[in-house]
């Protein structure tokens, strides 16, 4: 009996360096955050003042702020939204809470201009311990704000 050579078939694919591996990954994980910092600040840009102004008047309030239309949907209203972490229940007092949102109403027209939206919505969240957070939504048509003289419109 022919005792056959055996021939075991090696793999002849070409192979990469564990430090190249690594350094690919590194190289993609800065180049992710790099087009992610530079979204994020297209994105929020245009409210930093206005961002500014709300922590300086709301000290320890986390504002954040966004605005603009959904571009799916196309003539539905544009907004400016503006949330804020409050430090006790939003829903018990009405007038702080109509206070507070008359001078994020102010502080927005000063630094950002209402003039160009149709919605201002604010949203005040208490993230209590242990417990789920509990917000408030209070919503202001501009054009009322506009009739009643605290939004200048556009080009007015």
């Amino acid at each position: 009996m022919n005792e056959g050579h055996r021939v075991e078939a090696g793999d002849e694919s070409p192979r990469t360096s564990g430090k190249w591996v690594v350094l690919g990954l590194l190289v993609f994980g800065c180049l992710f955050i790099g087009v992610l910092s530079f979204y994020t600040v297209l994105h929020t840009g245009p409210f930093q003042e206005l961002r500014n102004a709300i922590d300086s008047e709301f000290s320890d309030s986390s504002p954040q702020v966004e605005g603009g239309q959904r571009k799916i949907h196309k003539g539905s209203p544009k907004i400016l939204r503006i949330t804020l972490q409050v430090h006790d229940d939003p829903r018990d007092d009405d007038q702080r809470v109509g206070e507070m949102v008359d001078r994020l109403v102010s502080l927005a027209e000063q630094h950002h201009g209402l003039g160009g939206y149709d919605i201002l919505d604010v949203y005040l969240v208490w993230f209590r311990p242990e417990h789920k957070a509990v917000s408030r939504h209070e919503e202001r048509e501009v054009r009322l704000l506009i009739e009643t003289g605290q939004v200048t419109p556009i080009g007015g």
